[in-house]
C-alpha cells in the first residue's frame, strides 16, 4: 500500500511539474515575437542522492554574450550618432546636392570679375559682381546661422537622452525592487529580468556600461570609466550651458562619458577653445564639429574681410581699398562689410544701386582671387597655397570627406550589432521549432503519467473491494 501511495504521490508530482512546464513553454511560444525575450524554462534538479529537488524557474541568457553585445550597442550608437550629424553638416555645406552654393557663389563671382576686366564698359557685367558678391556674403552668414541651429539641435538631442537615461535608471531601480520582492514570495522573475535586460540594453546604447549583480538579485550599474548609475539608488543626471553632471558628483562629467549616443553627442558639442588652458582642437573627424564648423567659416569670412597677410598674396579687401582713384560714383572702399561669417555683407551703397565698382581696382581684385599662396588656419583644418576659390572647397571638400569615413565607420558598427544581435537571440531567445518539440514531448509525459496515476487508482480500487 505505501509503495502504491508513493507511486502515486510521485506520479502526481510529475503531473504538476508538466503542467508548469507546459504552461512555460506556452508562455515562450505566445512571445517568440517579442525580441527582447528570453527562452524561460522550469526545471527540477536531482540532488546527491537522486531524490528531486525543488522545481526552479530559470531563464536561458549567455552571459558573456550579452555583455559583448552591451559594449556592441555602445559603439554603434556612437558610430551612428556621429555619422548622423556629420551628414547634417555636409547637406548644410551643400555637399550632398551638385556643386555646394557657396562654391557655387564664389567661382561665379570670380568670373564676373575677369568678365569686367575684360569689358570694363559692360554694365551687366558689373551688376553680376555685386549680385554674386551679396550671394558670397548672404551664403557665408547662412551656413553661420545653420552651424547655430546644429548646435542647438545637439543640444536638445543632449537633453532627450539624459531624460532618457533618468527614465531607464529609475526603471530599473524600480524592476530591481520588484525582483526582490517576487524571489522573496517564491514567484517567477524571468520577466521582470527580461524587462530590466531591455533596459540595460537602453542604457547602453546611450553610453558604455558595466553590470554587477548583487547576491539578491539586484543589479548595479556603472560607466566603464567607473561613474555609478545605479546602486543603492539610481543617479539622476543633468546638463546646463554645454555641462553634463550627475546628483553623486559637482564635477563636469563631459570627458567621462566617451561611448554610445550621448557620448558621441558630447564629442559632438565640445569646445577645447573654452578650457583653461585652451586645447587644441580634437583630430578625430566627427569630434567639435560646432567648434570647427565655426572657425573655418570664420575664416573664411575673415579671408575676404582682413588685410594681407605676411608673405601672401594681396588680400581681396586690400585689393579694392587700396586701388586709386575712385572716380565719380563709385565705391572707394569696405566693398564687404563686417567682421567676419556671422556678420558679413556686400556694402549696402552697392547693393542700393547707389555706388558703383571701383574700376580703378578690378586688375588687382581679379588677380587677388586668382592668386594661389594663400593660407587658412583654423580649428581642425590647415590650408596653404591656395587661392580663395580653392579655400572654398578645399574647406567644404573636407567636411565630405570626413563625412564619409563616419559613414563607413557607422555601416561596419551597425552591421556587426546586428550580426551579434541574432547571434545573441539565436542563443537566449526563443526558437519556435525547439519549442514546440518539447511541447510534444510533454504532451507525451503528461500522457504516460496520466496512464500511471489511471493504473495506480484501479489497482487501488481493486484492493479497497477486497479488503471489504
Amino acid at each position: 500500500m505505501t509503495s502504491l501511495f508513493g507511486v502515486l504521490n510521485n506520479t502526481s508530482s510529475n503531473l504538476r511539474m508538466i503542467q508548469g512546464q507546459l504552461s512555460v513553454v506556452a508562455e515562450n511560444v505566445a512571445g517568440a515575437d517579442d525580441p527582447n525575450r528570453s527562452r524561460h524554462v522550469l526545471e527540477r534538479t536531482i540532488d546527491a542522492t537522486g531524490n528531486p529537488m525543488v522545481a526552479q524557474y530559470r531563464r536561458e541568457v549567455d552571459v558573456a554574450l550579452r555583455v559583448q553585445l552591451q559594449q556592441t550597442l555602445s559603439e554603434e550608437a556612437s558610430a551612428s550618432t556621429l555619422s548622423t550629424y556629420m551628414r547634417k553638416a555636409t547637406d548644410l555645406l551643400g555637399t550632398t546636392a551638385g556643386t555646394p552654393p557657396l562654391t557655387d557663389a564664389m567661382q561665379k563671382f570670380q568670373a564676373a570679375w575677369m568678365e569686367v576686366e575684360a569689358t570694363p564698359e559692360n554694365t551687366v557685367a558689373q551688376g553680376q559682381v555685386v549680385t554674386y558678391g551679396d550671394d558670397v556674403a548672404r551664403e557665408l552668414r547662412r551656413l553661420n546661422l545653420g552651424v547655430n541651429d546644429l548646435k542647438r539641435e545637439i543640444d536638445t538631442d543632449i537633453q532627450s537622452s539624459v531624460d532618457q537615461l533618468n527614465t531607464a535608471l529609475t526603471t530599473i531601480d524600480k524592476l530591481n525592487d520588484d525582483i526582490l520582492a517576487s524571489k522573496g514570495a517564491g514567484d517567477p522573475t524571468m520577466n521582470l529580468e527580461d524587462k530590466r535586460d531591455q533596459l540595460i540594453r537602453e542604457v547602453s546604447s546611450l553610453m558604455s556600461v558595466r553590470t554587477i549583480e548583487r547576491g539578491d538579485g539586484k543589479l548595479s550599474i556603472f560607466t566603464s570609466s567607473g561613474v555609478s548609475l545605479l546602486d543603492a539608488a539610481p543617479v539622476k543626471f543633468s546638463y546646463s550651458n554645454g555641462v553634463l553632471r550627475s546628483s553623486g558628483s559637482d564635477r563636469a562629467l563631459n570627458d567621462q562619458i566617451n561611448d554610445g549616443k550621448l557620448g558621441a553627442l558630447l564629442q559632438l558639442s565640445a569646445d577645447g577653445s573654452t578650457a583653461n588652458p585652451p586645447q587644441p582642437a580634437s583630430n578625430q573627424p566627427a569630434a567639435e564639429i560646432i567648434r570647427k564648423l565655426n572657425s573655418q567659416l570664420q575664416g573664411l569670412g575673415e579671408a575676404f574681410l582682413g588685410s594681407t597677410k605676411p608673405g601672401e598674396p594681396t588680400s581681396f579687401a586690400d585689393a579694392y581699398d587700396k586701388a586709386s582713384p575712385a572716380g565719380e560714383g563709385e565705391l572707394d572702399n569696405r566693398f564687404f562689410i563686417g567682421k567676419g561669417a556671422g556678420d558679413i555683407q556686400l556694402n549696402p551703397a552697392l547693393l542700393s544701386g547707389e555706388k558703383k565698382i571701383k574700376q580703378s581696382a578690378v586688375t588687382g581684385v581679379t588677380q587677388s582671387l586668382s592668386a594661389s599662396g594663400r593660407s587658412l588656419n583654423a580649428d581642425g583644418l590647415r590650408i596653404t597655397s591656395v587661392s580663395y576659390s580653392s579655400m572654398v572647397s578645399t574647406v567644404i571638400g573636407s567636411w565630405s570627406t570626413n563625412a564619409k569615413v563616419t559613414h563607413e565607420q557607422a555601416t561596419i558598427a551597425t552591421d556587426f550589432k546586428s550580426q551579434l544581435d541574432s547571434r545573441y537571440k539565436n542563443n537566449t531567445g526563443v526558437n519556435m521549432d525547439e519549442e514546440i518539440a518539447m511541447l510534444q514531448v510533454l504532451q507525451r509525459n503528461y500522457s504516460a503519467a496520466a496512464r500511471v496515476m489511471q493504473t495506480v487508482n484501479t489497482m487501488l480500487d481493486a484492493i479497497e473491494g477486497i479488503v471489504r
